[in-house]
């Protein structure tokens, strides 16, 4: 891979990014994609680095810590997830009234 190459990579690796976000923007798959680019990012920067005749074993190690960030940047939400409490579903819905309790009779006595 060639210096060109690695920066198409990692431009290729942010359009990746924007274009997984536009389609699902829930908080769990940008947890997922963001570790993705990150980690897809560190590679491009090994190889980069390693054109330009530094050590790219460093971005290397680093890649997966570096993604590991994104975990702790999502804890506070994805704690507060656990905690939320849950939708209370009514046993009974008004709209078929006349189904669950029948129709109501006029001129009856009791």
């Amino acid at each position: 891979m060639s210096i060109r190459n690695a920066t198409l990579s990692i431009k290729q690796n942010a359009a990746r990014l924007a274009l997984a976000m536009s389609n699902d923007p829930s908080d769990a798959r940008a947890q997922e994609v963001l570790k993705e680019f990150i980690q897809r990012t560190y590679s491009d920067l090994a190889t980069l680095a390693w054109h330009l005749g530094a050590d790219g074993d460093v971005f290397q190690r680093d890649a997966v810590p570096a993604s590991e960030l994104v975990d702790e940047a999502y804890f506070e939400i994805n704690r507060e997830k656990e905690f939320e409490a849950p939708v209370r579903q009514q046993p009974y819905s008004t709209l078929n009234h006349r189904q669950q309790f029948g129709e109501r009779a006029f001129g009856a006595s009791l």
